[in-house]
């Protein structure tokens, strides 16, 4: 652990003007009206922790450890120390137009800006800046890569109170696996974007989005053409050397893509069997998720260790759980990276979050990323049996009050909350309306069922293991599943009015996965048959986990070896929602059980008694 002195920090943050002709009167005051709220929020700290959990609070201040890499010596993410005192998050002053309409910064699709010249010239000239300013500067690109890095490879502690410099809790601080994932993301690029905008002084400066999702228009999904050399017009420092030339245009980004079957030369679909799986996927990955948790992902608290290989229940810990935008953004990021190339064990740069943004083209996907956000909110409830559900963020104080800092592009250290990112408008942030591409998938129809998922017997399949010994290995594998209708108990515990509301899921629980392993898991209902190459498309496919290697250890057996039971591992909770596929299925009654094949599309070699062990299989109510 590499301690960091806040030194600096405590002497700006001791400095006062002179006291000049204040009083001893007015200092007592002061000192003891300082006292009095120090005791009521002591006072309220001690009253809120007894109650239930609290939310988690990190900042780059403080301890900050080594990020272990397969090549070369571990990288220090660490950021540097502000200058100033750290200030609260403001929200930015948006000027308005003459009848009174705000004017917001527009984020443009990146293959529609790719044919504008003078857009590219003056992105590529912000990055230049950016690019040219030391390492030691927080608005650098070196110290925006570490940002990621560092929150999103446990280099920083969980904090016990709020503030910056409150006392570190010990435990690991991760931002993916949970409920933090898309707000800290949107407010990193909140911050990326404005150093960027005053870099080159033109305030309305807004980052482009990488529609990969767009199967409507032909260049939407190929990676942007402003990131290639030979452009036209300067981008150089648009370029990274560290991205797959096995995917660069033509070829569209696949939402189903796995490097294993790429590898071996099975991965053979035309591109519109491609941008079918692709809008099914998106269909299950988005549209599909009608609970906060099953599209944001699941909470995140103080204590909870998203990088550790086991769960204290019984202590208030909840494993990690990704939503469903986290796992489809995951397969961008490995396509995009150096996957199967022994020469790049770390499959940097997106294939990994610790190099991941290193890559300027990994801004452009997480603004598709942020957008779709946005519209996941807008959709209407087509899944739940009441059909008028409203989507929603989370509305718990766990959720609101979890806290980051981020640098500004004054070089200032600033404290973000999660209710802070909750509102793009309320940030001068729109995205260009793309809704008519949007609208392939949000209304997508899968294929007609297949006739033997009619008559799947769910009683000539096993249970799960009810002491935990299950494991998912390269062949799939298939279970029965109990299930039972929903009760007013489960409407009450989400907050619901009327059990039909209530999204119906699958859930995999405590899946034990090595943190240097690629995993993708795809779930198909009363379909035994499912195998790696089965289409997308199909109507009994329910949707898709992916975990990204995170470079906690050596990453070569990612490609082709067993990993080591030495490896380091983290305890994740994946959750499939299924109303929509029972409904096409035929299956109406709770009372019907069913039969859930899970199909690893991971990297690594089985035995009968090696693979992904995971505790049980259950049904659950959102």
């Amino acid at each position: 652990m590499e301690a960091r002195s806040a030194g600096s920090v405590s002497k700006f943050m001791l400095e006062r003007k002179s006291l000049g002709g204040v009083s001893a009167m007015m200092i007592r005051r002061q000192i003891m009206w300082a006292a009095s709220v120090c005791a009521i929020v002591l006072c309220m700290q001690v009253s809120i922790q007894s109650v239930g959990a609290e939310p988690v609070l990190a900042s780059s201040l403080g301890s900050c450890k080594p990020v272990p890499v397969l090549k070369g010596a571990p990288l220090h993410c660490c950021l540097p120390e502000p200058k100033r005192a750290p200030i609260r998050f403001k929200f930015p002053r948006i000027p308005r137009t003459s009848s009174g309409r705000p004017i917001l910064r527009e984020r443009k699709p990146a293959h529609v800006l790719s044919k504008d010249p003078e857009y590219v010239r003056k992105y590529n000239l912000a990055y230049e800046r950016m690019k040219a300013l030391p390492d030691t500067d927080p608005r650098s690109f070196y110290s925006q890569w570490r940002v990621h890095c560092s929150f999103c490879n446990e280099a920083f502690q969980q904090r016990k109170t709020p503030g910056p410099l409150g006392p570190e809790t010990g435990v690991l601080l991760q931002v993916h696996y949970s409920w933090t994932f898309l707000p800290w993301h949107r407010m990193y690029l909140y911050y990326h974007e404005r150093i960027l905008a005053s870099l080159i002084n033109d305030p309305t400066f807004a980052l482009p989005f990488w529609n990969w999702d767009n199967q409507l228009d032909k260049d939407a999904a190929k990676m942007p053409a402003m990131f290639f050399p030979d452009f036209g017009v300067p981008n150089a420092a648009l370029f990274d050397e560290f991205r797959n030339s096995n995917h660069f245009p033509p070829k569209i980004l696949y939402l189903g893509y796995n490097s294993k079957l790429e590898a071996e030369g099975q991965q053979n679909l035309t591109d519109q069997q491609i941008k079918y799986e692709n809008l099914c996927v998106m269909y299950n990955q988005v549209t599909t998720k009608v609970s906060a948790r099953d599209f944001l992902g699941g909470p995140y608290v103080v204590g909870t260790d998203n990088s550790a290989a086991t769960v204290n229940v019984s202590a208030g810990e909840v494993p990690g759980e990704s939503g469903g935008m986290e796992s489809v953004h995951n397969v961008a990021h490995e396509w995009t990276g150096l996957i199967n190339d022994p020469d790049h064990p770390d499959n940097e740069d997106m294939g990994n979050f610790i190099f991941a943004a290193r890559d300027p083209i990994f801004y452009t996907h997480h603004s598709n990323v942020d957008r779709l956000w946005d519209v996941w909110k807008t959709l209407p409830d087509k899944i739940t049996k009441s059909g008028h559900r409203k989507r929603m963020d989370y509305n718990s104080r766990d959720f609101l009050d979890s806290e980051f800092t981020f640098f500004d592009e004054n070089q200032d250290m600033v404290i973000v909350k999660v209710r802070d990112s909750l509102n793009s408008a309320k940030l001068g942030v729109k995205y260009t309306d793309v809704s008519e591409s949007d609208n392939l998938w949000i209304n997508y129809e899968p294929m007609p069922a297949q006739e033997s998922s009619k008559t799947c017997n769910a009683s000539d399949y096993p249970k799960p293991s009810p002491h935990g010994d299950n494991y998912i290995g390269t062949d799939p594998v298939s279970f029965k599943l109990d299930r039972r209708a929903p009760t007013n108990k489960d409407c009450q515990e989400k907050g619901l009015s009327n059990v039909d509301e209530l999204q119906e899921n699958v859930v995999l629980e405590k899946v034990k996965i090595p943190h240097a392993d690629y995993a993708r898991f795809d779930m198909f209902i009363n379909y035994p048959a499912a195998h790696r190459q089965s289409h997308l498309y199909m109507a009994e496919y329910v949707g898709t986990f992916t975990h990204l290697p995170s470079g906690m250890v050596d990453m070569s057996n990612s490609v082709s070896e067993t990993s080591s039971e030495s490896e380091k591992y983290r305890i994740v909770t994946i959750r499939y929602s299924v109303n929509a596929a029972l409904k096409r299925l035929g299956i109406t009654d709770y009372n019907t059980d069913i039969v859930v094949t899970i199909v690893s599309k991971g990297k690594r070699n089985s035995s009968p008694k090696s693979g992904f062990e995971f505790s049980d299989l259950k049904q659950d109510f959102q």
